[in-house]
């Protein structure tokens, strides 16, 4: 079986072939990012391939223009390759390092934190309030905190979202110094650039194929991934406010969970949680159609099990707001938390975590495309007064 040093080897190697192979020529130029950034080099560092795999949104509008696609000897796979590499990605930069195998690139070991999760948060509440009470309705403010209690959810919860938040911070750190390790003093970020990819990343520009769409699952372009994966982003901003306005509510309101249907948290969550299963459910059956000649097999597996993690948390969310006061809510509780707490701990080893890099991607391109620009017009402005220079100088000789 090859080993990983062994695949990140030929990943590398390979993708520097391909971007050499592509600057030469230059047939995707202006299709996205990515091929702005290669026309800005000569020759691909390791930290170059990392930086553009991550600039990649996957769209394979360059796939299938591509003259030198299989079976032509130079077998460009663009799309395949980055996503390759996007997998190594969360790998190297995961912290605790020795984790990420057994939690980030093991789809089973995954799984099994997840498992472990919704058991251990089962049992928690069935040593609590023993079987009778697994299956005793309750109701009213504070009615979640009778199974599980308020200090113990609030320390947990904490924790791993502290877990969760220094596990990405960590990692951007350690990917910012690589992608910008090229770079020279001058070359620093504005506020203007962080503006720039901000608006990149909120409307998915690379994904809108110039209004067409992208061309995935298939050649034909369409625009449904960019939806559902706008439906994705921000359904988790919505869910993610309504936890927040929650918090907000409980600790310094004083006024405990649940909240009646019409409460500002319920109506944020459940938005939210209706955007997120119409998005993923649109992302996984995407994913199922889409072209097995441009996909990374490791990274399909791995992103179909967060976004089937990511839906277990906004489907139990959802029901469970159906069922709060009935005899269920101890059983939808605790596989509700018990996913949450997972996805949590997984989040710095999981995709979960491609937001950070990929943002971070763009920010770096922002200034680039800044840089470029700038020096554009300085050499135009450089162009145009040369010749008036040259017709003064004669006509004052005159």
């Amino acid at each position: 079986m090859e080993s990983k040093d062994s695949r990140d080897l030929d990943l590398m190697q390979d993708g520097k072939r391909q971007m050499e192979l592509c600057n030469a020529c230059r047939y995707c130029e202006g299709y996205c990012a990515v091929w702005r950034a290669i026309e800005w080099r000569r020759d691909f560092t390791d930290n170059d391939m990392t930086y553009l795999a991550n600039l990649c949104h996957d769209c394979r509008d360059c796939y299938y223009a591509c003259p030198f696609t299989t079976p032509h000897e130079f077998g460009i796979n663009p799309p395949q390759l980055f996503a390759g590499l996007r997998e190594e990605t969360y790998r190297k930069y995961a912290w605790p390092g020795k984790w990420a195998k057994a939690l980030g690139d093991s789809v089973s070991g995954f799984w099994a934190t997840f498992v472990f999760g919704i058991l251990f948060i089962l049992g928690f509440m069935f040593v609590n309030g023993g079987m009778e009470g697994m299956f005793q309705p309750q109701s009213g403010e504070g009615a979640f905190y009778t199974v599980f209690p308020k200090t113990l959810m609030t320390v947990v919860f904490t924790v791993l979202g502290l877990w969760m938040v220094g596990g990405w911070g960590i990692g951007a750190s350690k990917f910012w110094r690589d992608v910008r390790s090229t770079k020279s003093e001058k070359d620093k970020v504005l506020f203007k650039d962080i503006k720039t990819a901000t608006l990149y990343a909120a409307s998915l520009k690379y994904l809108d194929g110039e209004g067409a769409g992208c061309t995935y699952p298939s050649e034909e372009p369409a625009k449904a991934r960019r939806t559902f994966h706008h439906l994705v982003g921000y359904g988790f901003l919505l869910d993610l406010a309504s936890t927040t306005l929650a918090a907000f509510y409980d600790h310094f309101l004083h006024i405990p969970a649940p909240y009646p249907l019409f409460h500002p948290v319920v109506i944020l969550g459940s938005v939210g949680g209706i955007m997120l299963i119409i998005g993923l459910c649109g992302l996984l059956y995407l994913k199922s159609k889409s072209d097995k000649e441009v996909n990374d097999e490791k990274a399909v597996k791995t992103g179909s099990a967060f976004s089937v993690a990511l839906l277990i948390v906004a489907v139990t969310g959802m029901v469970l707001l159906a069922v709060r006061e009935t005899g269920a809510m101890q059983m939808l509780l605790a596989i509700h938390l018990g996913s949450v707490a997972a996805l949590f701990f997984t989040a710095p080893y999981s995709k979960f975590s491609h937001f950070v890099y990929r943002y971070l991607a763009l920010v770096n391109f922002a200034q680039e495309e800044r840089v470029a620009h700038e020096a554009e017009v300085v050499h135009k402005e450089k162009t145009v007064k040369k010749p008036v220079a040259i017709v003064e100088g004669i006509a004052s000789k005159q």
